[in-house]
């Protein structure tokens, strides 16, 4: 943990990655003349944050919490911090507390306020009135705790023009690869479409204004010319979605290539964004790969047309595969997102995602993984759940039950067999992730000191076999559950197992092979 100075606002929050919501609040509360400082809490005792709060000697602390599993660690924390006899004023934002203001308060009898939607203005007027609790019922878009009872005030609208936002707040631990420091930006705030699974529509959608805007292109490139006169070379873009397919999206985007260009750092940097499936547009992503793209992830989520229109998804999997292609022939590297369970999940669905990978993965241009739909707070899915009667668990850690029971069963065992190949940090699947992109990081910048086509080659060679292997084996779990009964799938689940290890037991040559390919 930083050593602290004397801070007027703490800003406390998750970064595995940059966290730009806090970044941004940091820096407009800077420039707005109170001094402010970010302590990440991953990683840290609750010991230790207070000690951090404590140096600081901060008049306000701000939580970021963006999903509601992370209630109770945020709970836990604060009571601590309490016991440790901190008194400051406490406030907490992010996409749970906004959208449940009143369980948020409730359940975490130590947190004073929350901020609504986005924070930077609200903090900013709540700093410079926390010695006149009368004033704060009008406040827009805060939310606080008064004389027993939980006060509501007016949503604040949306920041129209981002491009009055200050830069991000930059410092603390620098993320690198191979040397190469890596940073994150945005390029918009909000989304157009209302999957059914994403709580980012909702965020928005209690405050006035715009749903999605967008920086100016001259705004965006400006940051990545000071981020990369400070070292940068890999840039990380975390919009919701950074579109292709509308005509001003068009337009933006052939606005920052130019200034991409003017700026000279076009053939300087590589840089990653997220993009739908239906979004992939050819003559945008082949100018965007010219200027630097190298790098997107795809909001897949299913390969089953049944389960993306329980998504809401507006896509079909012919879409899939049609953008899949362009891709391919434009040659970007990708990466995905993909739920193999969901509510409505079934035993044909299931064998339709495993299809659909096989197609999405081919020739190992990226590394099968899988997820479970997580029910968010606030999404139209649990709240159909919720109807059905069908949403079960903690609040904080909301589950379902499938409508075939035998579903249940196969999640059971894909988590049991697959939990640490896919879903561990350390496993295969994410060694094989990171491998593919560091076989793009060596072509585009070590050239003449590594054989980066010869690298890259060489991993998709492996991933291609680590594929067959875990379709195979998921195959055949899903095939031997469908033709027995729930009882007869418990009596012979040992009988699976060894099956499915034998399909997986290639997995030890295919890991010293990777590490033995790796170029130092």
């Amino acid at each position: 943990m930083p050593d602290q100075i004397h801070k007027e606002v703490l800003l406390l929050g998750w970064e595995g990655e940059e966290n730009l919501g806090l970044r941004y609040i940091a820096a407009y509360l800077q420039e707005s003349g109170i001094s402010a400082d970010i302590v990440p809490i991953n990683g840290f005792c609750s010991s230790d944050i207070s000690e951090a709060i404590k140096k600081a000697g901060p008049r306000i602390v701000g939580f970021s919490m963006i999903y509601q599993r992370m209630l109770s660690d945020f709970k836990e924390l604060i009571a601590s911090l309490r016991e440790d006899q901190i008194g400051c004023h406490f406030t907490m934002g992010g996409h749970f507390p906004t959208l449940e203001y009143n369980r948020a308060l409730r359940c975490i009898p130590g947190l004073d306020s929350v901020i609504r939607h986005e924070g930077e203005l609200t903090l900013v007027e709540l700093y410079r009135h926390l010695d006149s609790p009368e004033h704060w019922a009008e406040i827009k878009g805060l939310v606080y705790r008064r004389d027993g009872r939980i006060h509501v005030c007016e949503p604040r609208p949306l920041i129209e023009d981002l491009d009055i936002l200050p830069f991000p707040l930059r410092g603390g631990e620098i993320r690198r690869h191979r040397n190469l420091k890596i940073s994150s930006l945005i390029t918009s705030r909000g989304c157009h479409y209302d999957c059914s699974f994403c709580s980012i529509q909702e965020f928005y959608r209690g405050a006035p204004g715009r749903k999605r805007r967008s920086r100016s292109p001259e705004n965006v490139v400006q940051e990545m010319r000071s981020l990369f006169d400070s070292g940068t070379r890999i840039f990380v873009f975390k919009d919701d979605d950074f579109g292709m397919a509308r005509p001003p999206q068009k337009r933006w985007i052939e606005a920052f290539i130019r200034s991409l260009e003017e700026s000279g750092l076009a053939n300087e940097i590589l840089w990653r964004i997220s993009c739908r499936v239906d979004e992939i547009d050819a003559e945008a992503l082949e100018a965007l790969r010219n200027a630097g793209l190298c790098f997107q992830y795809l909001g897949i989520e299913s390969g089953s047309n049944s389960s993306l229109l329980a998504f809401n998804k507006h896509y079909d999997v012919h879409k899939i595969y049609e953008s899949l292609d362009i891709i391919k022939r434009v040659g970007v590297d990708f990466e995905y997102g993909f739920m193999m369970f969901d509510p409505y999940s079934s035993m044909q669905s299931i064998k339709e995602n495993i299809e659909s990978l096989k197609y999405i993965c081919k020739g190992g241009r990226a590394a099968v993984h899988f997820t479970k739909m997580f029910p968010y707070v606030g999404t139209a899915i649990a709240d159909q759940l919720k109807k059905e009667g069908r949403l079960k668990g903690h609040f904080s850690i909301p589950d379902y039950s499938y409508l075939d029971p035998r579903v249940d069963q196969l999640q059971t065992f894909f988590n049991t067999r697959f939990y640490n190949i896919i879903f561990d940090g350390q496993g295969l699947m994410s060694r094989l992730s990171f491998a593919l992109m560091d076989s793009v990081v060596a072509e585009r910048f070590f050239s003449e000191t590594l054989n980066g086509k010869s690298y890259r080659m060489g991993v998709e060679k492996l991933v291609n076999e680590y594929n067959s292997s875990i379709l195979d084996a998921m195959e055949l779990a899903r095939a031997f559950m469908e033709s027995r009964s729930r009882r007869e799938i418990w009596q012979d689940w040992a009988v699976l197992g060894r099956m499915v290890e034998k399909r997986l037991s290639v997995h030890g040559s295919i890991s010293r092979a990777l590490e033995d390919l790796i170029p130092n």
